[in-house]
């Protein structure tokens, strides 16, 4: 049996087809099915869980709002909430027992709420301003656009977080200073980048996706005063032009590294050991924006086909084989929230 899944997506507020956040039941075959909505949002096009259990958060891309919602066994919904962003278009959530991180990505501020004791969004508390480097020379690189956030540590003021601007080809790291979320360091991606998704293998290391460049870099130092990037490698042996890397997972043995390519619309797959492309396969979907791992199989969110494509893992090479999908309206996320 897999996962029951959310799913995140686009409602017509942003030009897509999903009503809220969706649900995916596997069946008793093992199967997966959409089985309807879960909760009515605007554009919730990413959801994360909560310290507390059966709390999740949202955001709400097209409203500019950050939103928390309360889940039963059954898997609906209830409200907890929400709150407004400083900025445009969030679209990335991390979530501590204390703190809810939001990435604006039209306006490229980090927000910061606090949260309440049973999991509810108290006003902003903070948010952290771009930096002042000059955007990246690629036309999508128009200004700054915070993209995603990773929160190492986890205290009432002692987090270390990290903020990808694909606008901007950095990736800050962001420290409490005097009660404040302070941007302390940065680290500079070469021009085009586009810094996207952050990841952490099991072994505690942490890559970065870039969108624009669909390269995949390793991190280190972060907990010095010299972080950098200590290796870098191209997602694939044949690039396309007009591809744009989106979501980035690493199998729970930590051997192997996929993102999707959205254009060509594949699934990349590198060694994570050297950072070294492995092999590249059809998604069986439109715009593969999103992944997740369960059960030896690869979900994939496809955008643009209202598709959730399912394919079995070979547990000897780590490559995603040919596979099956579902229809469930401009999934844009995947969300497990159990068996």
């Amino acid at each position: 049996m897999r996962a029951t899944f959310l799913t995140g997506g686009y409602t017509e507020s942003s030009g897509g087809h999903a009503q809220g956040i969706g649900l995916i039941r596997p069946t008793s075959d093992g199967a997966l099915m959409f089985a309807g909505l879960a909760a009515s949002a605007s554009s919730p096009s990413f959801l994360v869980h909560g310290e507390l259990e059966g709390v999740l958060y949202s955001v709400d891309e097209a409203g500019n709002r950050v939103l928390a919602f309360e889940r039963d066994m059954d898997g609906p919904l209830r409200t907890l909430g929400w709150q407004r962003s400083s900025g445009t278009a969030p679209c990335h959530l991390s979530a501590t027992r204390d703190w809810l991180y939001s990435s604006n990505y039209g306006t490229g501020e980090i927000d910061v709420f606090p949260l309440g004791h049973d999991g509810s969004i108290g006003p902003l508390y903070d948010t952290v301003v771009p930096g002042a480097r000059v955007p990246g020379p690629h036309p999508a690189q128009d200004g700054p656009h915070a993209h995603s956030t990773l929160v190492l540590g986890d205290g009432v003021l002692g987090d270390t977080v990290l903020g990808a601007d694909l606008g901007c080809d950095t990736v800050g790291i962001h420290r409490f200073v005097d009660g404040h979320l302070t941007r302390v360091r940065s680290i500079d991606f070469p021009a085009g980048t586009g810094p996207r998704d952050i990841a952490v293998g099991p072994d505690g290391r942490v890559f970065v996706l870039g969108e624009l460049s669909c390269v995949v870099f390793e991190l280190t130092g972060l907990d010095t005063d010299i972080p950098r990037i200590s290796r870098s490698g191209p997602s694939t042996t044949s690039p396309a032009p007009a591809d744009h890397a989106a979501g980035l997972v690493i199998s729970p043995d930590g051997r192997r590294l996929y993102t999707g390519l959205r254009g060509s619309n594949r699934i990349a797959v590198l060694n994570v050991d050297d950072l070294t492309p492995v092999a590249a396969v059809d998604c069986v979907g439109d715009w593969p924006r999103h992944l997740a791992i369960d059960a030896g199989t690869l979900l994939v969110a496809c955008e643009r086909s209202g598709t959730v494509s399912v394919l079995p893992i070979d547990e000897k090479t780590g490559i995603p084989g040919p596979g099956t999908s579902i229809e469930v309206p401009s999934p844009t996320y995947l969300l497990a929230v159990g068996a």
